[in-house]
């Protein structure tokens, strides 16, 4: 009906006014949104293609997720690690300490008091300067092996800690002063047992030297002492009941018998792992330092249990996997590492002999050994994940951008356009209202 009211040319002029405004909300839109392709009508290729790039670069940004996790979880492992290196260092100290305190002494003279005081407390032990240990006959009347176990459970009072074994002689001296101890045929700690004809030390320090080569007529083995008797070793017995044991004899000299046989035995006891200290109350004092070492250790493993992050526990060996690409076929494992206490070895809690405490000393530095390579292995995959990481999100900004430009509108033009075509909605009206033709008007701004 409006139609019929209006000729040809003002019909011309009102669809141009119409297209003008349609062109104003079109460029307007694209200066709201930034876009110039907004859905598959305005560039259906377009569209798609960007649709495809922009999924790409949001799967990839999801891995930048999980890798921010695994750099998170890297940090906070190191920190631990940080951490118990500074205990280990503190553990370090205090055993330094200790040792100077309890163990005063730097020469390797024993101290007659602190062997006195063992003497007093054991009086059925007898000392030995030149080999600087303790020994006693025993009454008990068992074959080699139940021998061997009885003295590995033998302690000395005063220094429980420390356990004894089957004597092992070196020496003619040695052997003089163990002579002298006899009050019947004893077990010595000697055995071919492993290997016939080798004859081994088996038992204490000496345990693994070979002193004999052979049957009787044999020979010493890089002048290693021996007493064995004439004839001796000669397995008399047979194959059948070998005689791979070592005893000594009541006079003295060595013998070789079965394992079955029931004798007395000899215990020896290292004197050097004893407490070489004139202050006898070295245990007491020891208790502090003991008691402040375990308090550390206790610290070391509640830190390894409470660096975590989100879960995973890479000082309680837990692996940390971190994937590089959206198939999952390309990550990187991280192991964990045992960072407790009993992890780390750190077992060793026993401060009554000065041998002991050094060994506590070697397990705090191969601990921090351990501690730093792990860290240093943490810091090489961090650089790892730092540069994976660099790399997915420049290449998930190339994607984004390759989408940007299929779609995104040049603002510039934009705002020109709108002008441009706000001047010409200007001119439109201006010529409708030369025309005075009121229902025209309304028509447009309706």
């Amino acid at each position: 009906m409006v139609e019929g009211l209006l000729s040809s040319t003002q019909r011309n002029v009102v669809q141009s006014v119409k297209r003008t405004n349609d062109a104003i909300d079109t460029n307007q839109l694209a200066l709201a949104s930034g876009r110039d392709v907004n859905s598959a009508i305005d560039s259906p290729e377009n569209y798609f293609a960007s649709q495809a790039l922009f999924n790409r670069a949001g799967d990839l940004n999801g891995l930048l997720d999980g890798i921010g996790i695994s750099i998170r979880t890297i940090q906070e492992a190191n920190n631990g690690v940080e951490a118990i290196l500074k205990l280990v260092d503190q553990a370090e100290a205090l055993i330094e300490e200790g040792l100077l305190e309890l163990f005063p002494r730097t020469d390797e003279t024993p101290d007659p008091e602190a062997i006195q005081y063992i003497l007093d407390q054991n009086p059925d032990k007898a000392y030995f300067a030149q080999t600087n240990n303790f020994y006693t006959q025993t009454t008990d009347f068992v074959n080699w092996n139940q021998a061997s176990q009885n003295a590995a459970n033998a302690g000395l009072n005063g220094v429980p800690e420390l356990t004894g074994h089957l004597a092992t002689i070196t020496s003619q001296a040695e052997n003089d002063f163990v002579f002298g101890l006899l009050t019947a045929t004893s077990w010595l700690g000697g055995s071919d047992n492993a290997v016939e004809g080798e004859w081994r030390w088996v038992e204490g320090p000496e345990a693994g030297q070979q002193f004999w080569q052979g049957l009787a007529g044999g020979s010493a083995v890089n002048g290693a002492y021996t007493n064995w008797a004439a004839g001796e070793p000669n397995q008399f017995f047979g194959p059948g009941n070998p005689e791979n044991y070592a005893h000594m004899r009541a006079d003295g000299l060595w013998n070789d018998l079965p394992e079955n046989r029931n004798l007395n035995y000899i215990i020896e006891w290292g004197g050097d792992l004893l407490i070489q200290n004139p202050d006898i109350n070295v245990s007491s004092d020891s208790v502090r330092y003991r008691n402040d070492y375990l308090a550390i250790l206790s610290q070391i493993q509640d830190i390894a249990l409470d660096a975590n992050y989100r879960g995973v526990k890479l000082l309680e060996q837990d692996t940390l996997k971190t994937d590089f690409n959206v198939k999952r076929t390309n990550s990187l494992d991280i192991e964990g590492i045992d960072a407790t206490s009993e992890g780390l070895d750190l077992t060793n809690d026993n401060f009554i002999s000065k041998i002991e405490m050094t060994k506590i000393l070697d397990e705090l530095r191969e601990a921090r050994t351990q501690l730093r390579q792990y860290s240093s292995s943490l810091a090489s995959n961090l650089s790892v994940m730092t540069t994976r990481r660099d790399f997915i999100q420049q290449h998930a900004n190339t994607l984004q951008a390759g989408g940007d430009d299929l779609t995104l509108a040049d603002l510039n033009e934009k705002s020109s356009n709108i002008l441009a075509l706000q001047v010409r909605q200007q001119l439109q009206v201006e010529v409708m209202s030369l025309a005075r033709n009121d229902s025209i008007l309304n028509i447009l701004f309706q």
